[in-house]
């Protein structure tokens, strides 16, 4: 079967236009963080028509135009796909080797055209830049340290068919006949169909990519709290009662501090509310250098946290809250130049005979929290103590109780 050049690179520039206007309608959609390597992908897709629009009308335009400038776009293209997987994995700043690689076709192409005319040595110039590009894109995806999904293997994997098309056509079995590039060849055939679906297959890829990424934020959300990035209320409760019915089927310990900040109101009053954001973020990373990977670490309120100790009985656990509170107390932290206390209420409980579920667990380290708060703030009470002191007001929990 005659293969048609010029009609593939018709067809498949208005294939890959469709797609990228498709890309470009869709992307509002999707969140910030993803928003910029799908625009670097929408332009890649976008700008690679025209140059099969300028190769199918070798000959009947300029050659400049059709060789110098059509390669040019060509790998242009072809770096702003790459660079969109970079973005994808975090890495938005432009690749200096793209950069060099774009800069080496446009005066490779000069030189072979006019200088030293071929075109198998355009081919093979071509042929090696886009080759390259196409193992900094595969490197940009396996380079993360988080499990590789398998969209991201499709891409990869229609990446690397391309270098293998590429390393051949240049090196292993360059056509020594070929007079034209629209001159229909095996070889030209393998080449131009791979053009052809490379666009469809890695795009669709790469938005099965992006979709995996949202689903992923989207679950991540419904688990954290947005703002200090440690489990919400609803993830911990779910947790936290695993880990109560782990320790109690293993006979293991296990801990639980309440912490309260004190006098949050007045950061808020005096500072606004982004120093009180800010604060809160403070505090948690000042806590978390106390934990344990084990330790359940959450948000429970407005400045209200709770950490689940597995493995801690109280005495262990009241150690650790006391650490906490004075590494907070200590941390000299400043707002604008103005230096502020982080100051905490912390209560510690611990399953025990009477003490033998999570709800259980939770009303009496919080009524230790606030019997801290009664007597001083900026210390550490535990639910043993709690028979020493004088009862809670009321004698109820705490309303945010989970």
């Amino acid at each position: 079967m005659n293969f048609h050049i010029p009609t593939a690179m018709q067809l498949t520039a208005t294939m890959t236009l469709v797609i990228g206007l498709a890309l470009a309608f869709a992307m509002t959609g999707y969140p910030r963080a993803l928003q910029e390597p799908i625009r670097l992908w929408v332009r890649g897709l976008l700008l690679l028509p025209f140059s099969f629009v300028l190769f199918a009308l070798r000959g009947q335009i300029p050659d400049w135009v059709s060789i110098v400038v059509a390669n040019t776009i060509l790998v242009v293209a072809f770096a702003l796909f790459m660079q969109a997987l970079r973005a994808f994995n975090g890495r938005s700043k432009p690749s200096i080797a793209l950069v060099a690689l774009i800069g080496v076709t446009v005066v490779g192409e000069i030189l072979l055209t006019y200088v030293w005319p071929t075109l198998n040595g355009r081919i093979g110039l071509l042929s090696t830049v886009i080759a390259t590009m196409l193992l900094i894109g595969v490197h940009a995806i396996y380079r993360k340290p988080e499990a590789i999904t398998r969209p991201e293997h499709m891409v990869a994997t229609m990446l690397l068919i391309g270098v293998a098309i590429l390393v051949v056509r240049a090196i292993v079995t360059p056509d020594t006949h070929l007079a034209v590039l629209t001159m229909s060849t095996p070889m030209q055939g393998v080449v131009f169909t791979y053009a052809s679906l490379m666009p469809v297959i890695a795009s669709s890829g790469f938005l099965l990519m992006c979709g995996e990424r949202l689903n992923k934020d989207l679950a991540r959300l419904a688990t954290l709290d947005p703002l200090t990035g440690i489990f919400n209320r609803r993830t911990m409760a779910e947790l936290a009662h695993k880990a109560v019915a782990a320790s109690k089927r293993h006979g293991r310990a296990l801990s639980l501090l309440v912490l309260d900040i004190d006098h949050f109101k007045r950061i808020n009053d005096q500072f606004g509310h982004e120093a009180g954001d800010l604060a809160l973020r403070r505090v948690v990373e000042l806590i978390r250098g106390e934990l344990r990977e084990s330790d359940l670490f959450a948000r429970i309120g407005g400045e209200e946290f709770a950490v689940v100790l597995p493995e801690a009985d109280e005495a262990s656990a009241t150690a650790m809250a006391e650490r906490v509170r004075l590494r907070l107390f200590n941390a000299g932290f400043a707002i604008s130049g103005w230096p502020v206390e982080l100051q905490v209420s912390i209560g510690v409980g611990s399953l025990g005979p009477e003490i033998s579920d999570l709800e259980t667990l939770f009303r009496h380290t919080d009524r230790a929290m606030y019997a801290a708060k009664r007597t001083g703030r900026n210390r550490v009470v535990s639910v043993s103590q709690l028979a020493a002191m004088a009862p809670e007001p009321g004698g109820q929990a705490h309303p945010d109780a989970p």
